[in-house]
């Protein structure tokens, strides 16, 4: 079974969490309801510690994720509150510092066990990482694999080494070499215009961040630190998705081809699961329906040019986002420097089925 995520739930997750902090917002922020009772902040602080936590739990959470991401809901729930509702209202609420506490001790703990539960299995984790690396210099990869088979079914542990690479992407691979030592490569970058796209998207992010900075720091100190952290992440995203495209080629051996499009996609397909190879046919933009069970291994472009290949599926396979998760498609698009030997060795391994 896989952890796939469901848009349509998202969605609501996303619009009704929307709803509820723009009301309260609203409440306190205008002198529409003005005076604002004290007992309002109390549905406020119903609004943020029960309603959204029970909305994570019903649309996002429920058997799908483990229920310890509830905590880190509620603490958000808390930040929320904290940002939003005034301290003036906050005296009649005397537990409040205290169950803030409790939790916060309760998610460090958590925190602390998870890394306990890793650093044990870290040398098992490591020596499974070496001898893969010792193959290929494919970063994300193998330690992957090295995380499933010492961490089987631990959705924390895939996190881990998401952020983990991540890191390693963006600071300390920029001198670092391709190495493939069994299979052929095949670079899908140097004819596209990917890094051009990922140097903008940083450029504005920089830019946006220093203007945005100030002007919520004069207006909150908190929030404008927040701001500022997520921005330094997504810089940190675009960096390892410029290195991770240019170490990691697709490559095919005599059993399985392996996909990975940047940082944050990848597909492990094995070539007796493969139907068809042919070059592609069809229109240039997919429908959300076809969307829904196709792995686009393409990366993006200033101008997105068409597939120039689909692979078809017998049966759906798995592939995998960032954070561990994962969805299923039956066809494959993508597009190679070389689509000539790409397609031709795909074709001779078939053969050799």
């Amino acid at each position: 079974m896989t952890n796939s995520l469901e848009r349509p739930k998202w969605l609501w997750f996303g619009v009704l969490t929307c709803l509820i902090l723009l009301s309260n917002y609203t409440l306190y922020s205008t002198t529409l309801f003005d005076p604002v009772p004290d007992v309002a902040a109390l549905g406020s602080l119903l609004d943020f510690l029960v309603v959204v936590p029970l909305l994570a739990y019903f649309l996002v959470l429920r058997k799908r994720y483990s229920l310890k991401y509830l905590g880190a809901v509620i603490l958000a729930g808390y930040a929320a509150a904290y940002l939003i509702i005034p301290a003036r209202h906050f005296p009649q609420f005397p537990f409040l510092p205290y169950l803030i506490v409790f939790f916060e001790m309760l998610f460090i703990g958590l925190e602390l066990f998870i890394a306990y539960k890793i650093l044990t299995k870290l040398p098992g984790l490591l020596r499974e990482y070496r001898r893969l690396s010792g193959n290929n210099s494919l970063f994300l990869f193998n330690a992957k694999r090295s995380a499933e088979k010492h961490l089987p079914n631990h959705k924390i542990g895939s996190v881990f080494v998401t952020e983990f690479a991540m890191v390693n992407y963006a600071l300390f691979s920029w001198k670092k070499k391709t190495s493939i030592k069994y299979g052929d490569s095949f670079t899908y970058h140097q004819k596209t215009s990917v890094n051009a796209v990922y140097i903008m998207l940083i450029h504005a992010i920089a830019i946006e961040s220093i203007g945005l900075h100030y002007w919520l720091h004069s207006w909150n100190a908190i929030a404008a630190y927040i701001v500022l952290i997520a921005n330094i992440y997504g810089i940190l995203y675009f960096l390892a998705e410029i290195n991770a495209t240019r170490l990691t080629p697709f490559v095919l051996t005599d059993s399985h081809l392996l996909l990975q499009s940047g940082f944050s996609k990848s597909m492990y397909l094995p070539l007796e699961n493969v139907k068809e190879i042919m070059y592609y046919d069809g229109p240039e933009k997919f429908s959300r329906q076809e969307m829904n069970d196709l792995f686009d291994a393409r990366v993006p472009d200033l101008i997105q040019e068409k597939p120039m290949l689909e692979i078809l599926l017998k049966d759906p396979q798995v592939y995998e986002l960032m954070y561990g998760l994962k969805r299923k498609a039956s066809r494959i698009v993508l597009n190679v420097d070389e689509p000539e030997r790409f397609y031709r060795e795909m074709l001779n391994r078939l053969n050799q089925k």
